[in-house]
C-alpha cells in the first residue's frame, strides 16, 4: 500500500519520524529548507557574517551545504567562496581525493560560486597518503588536523569572517555521546555549533548540525545535486575504533525506537550542558589570543613555539626526503 504524504494525496517518499510527518517530494524540500533556515535563525549563525567560506568535499552533506547556503544567501546578505582542499588521497589506486576534487567543481560551477582549490601535495609538502605511510599516528587523526589548519587559515586569506562545516546530527551525536562515554569533557566543552572569531581563529558555524544524515542524502538526490559516493579508502581504520562503531550503531537504532532522540541529545547538549562545560573546561580567557607559530603564524597554545600542524609537517617533510 502507497503511503500518502501528510500534506497532501501524492505518495511520500520519506518519513520524518520526530515530526510524524510522511512527505512527497515536493513537501519535503519545502520542509528540508524551510528547517534549515530556522536552524540558522535561532542559533543566529549568519548575524555579523558578510562573506561566508563554505567547506566542500564532494560528499553529499557538503555538497548539500553549499546549495543550502546559496539559496539564502542574498536573503541574508551574504557573500559566499567554497574551499576544496585536495589531500591526496590515492590509496590503492582509489583516486578518490581527484574525484572529490571533481564533484566539488561541478557544484562550484553549477550554481557559479567562486571557489578556491588546495592541494596539499603543492602548498605543504605531503599527502595523507604520505602521513599513513610516515607517520606513527592515526591518519585520520592527521587529516582533520590538516583540514582544520587549511580551512582556517585559508578561508581567512580569502577575506571570509565566517567559515561553514557540514557536521550532520548523526556525527555530532556520536560525538557527544563518545564525549560521556570516554569522559572527555575538554573535546566536549569545545564542541560548539557557532564559535565565535578568537584565538585567532575566524568565526565556523555548523548549519547542518541538527540535521539528520537521511534527511541531507534524501535531499541531495531528489534535488540532482552531484556527489561522490564513494568512501574514504581509509574510512575502515577510523571505524577501527569499536566503541566508536558500536556507539553510532545504538544511537541510530535508539532512534529507530525513538524518533528525535538524537535532536533531543544535541540540542539539551548545546544549549545547557556545553555552556556549562565550557566555563569549567573551555578556553580561557588569558588564552584567547594565546602565541603565534614561529613558522607559519598560527594560533598555538601557550608554551610552544611550533603549532600541531606544522610539528606534523616538519617530520612528514623530513621522512619523505629521507632516503
Amino acid at each position: 500500500m502507497t503511503v500518502k504524504c501528510s500534506k497532501c494525496n501524492n505518495p511520500a517518499i520519506i518519513r520524518i519520524g520526530y515530526a510524524n510527518l510522511n512527505l512527497c517530494k515536493e513537501h519535503f524540500i519545502e520542509y528540508f529548507e524551510s528547517r534549515f533556515e530556522r536552524i540558522i535563525e535561532k542559533y543566529k549563525m549568519l548575524e555579523g557574517s558578510k562573506k561566508v567560506a563554505v567547506a566542500v568535499s564532494g560528499g553529499k552533506d557538503s555538497t548539500t551545504l553549499l546549495h543550502l547556503m546559496n539559496k539564502i544567501k542574498d536573503k541574508y546578505g551574504i557573500e559566499l567562496i567554497g574551499i576544496t582542499i585536495d589531500l591526496g588521497i590515492n590509496k590503492h589506486e582509489s583516486k578518490y581525493s581527484a574525484k572529490s576534487v571533481e564533484y566539488a567543481i561541478k557544484n562550484y560551477e553549477l550554481l557559479g560560486v567562486k571557489y578556491k582549490i588546495v592541494k596539499v601535495s603543492e602548498d605543504y609538502g605531503f599527502t595523507i597518503d604520505d602521513a599513513a605511510k610516515k607517520l606513527r599516528r592515526p591518519v585520520c587523526s592527521t587529516c582533520g588536523l590538516t583540514k582544520r589548519y587549511i580551512l582556517n587559515k585559508v578561508a581567512a586569506e580569502l577575506g571570509a569572517d565566517t567559515l561553514a562545516t557540514a557536521h550532520n546530527l548523526n556525527d555530532t551525536a556520536q560525538f557527544v555521546f563518545h564525549g560521556y562515554f570516554s569522559g572527555d569533557v575538554e573535546n566536549l566543552a569545545r564542541l560548539r555549533a557557532i564559535a565565535p572569531a578568537e584565538k585567532g581563529f575566524i568565526k565556523k558555524i555548523k548549519p547542518l548540525f541538527l540535521v539528520p544524515e537521511k534527511e541531507i542524502a534524501t535531499y541531495a538526490i531528489v534535488k540532482n545535486i552531484p556527489f561522490i559516493t564513494d568512501s574514504c579508502p581509509y574510512v575502515a581504520l577510523r571505524l577501527g575504533s569499536r566503541s566508536q562503531t558500536i556507539l553510532r550503531r545504538k544511537i541510530e537504532e535508539i532512534e529507530d525506537e525513538l524518533p528525535g532522540f538524537m535532536a533531543y541529545l544535541v540540542e539539551n547538549f548545546e544549549n545547557k550542558i556545553r555552556p556549562a562545560l565550557e566555563k569549567e573546561y573551555g578556553i580561557k580567557e588569558e588564552e584567547k589570543e594565546g602565541h603565534r607559530c614561529k613558522i607559519c603564524g598560527m594560533p598555538t597554545p601557550p608554551g610552544r613555539d611550533i603549532c600541531s600542524f606544522c610539528a606534523i609537517r616538519l617530520k612528514l617533510t623530513s621522512a619523505i626526503n629521507t632516503i
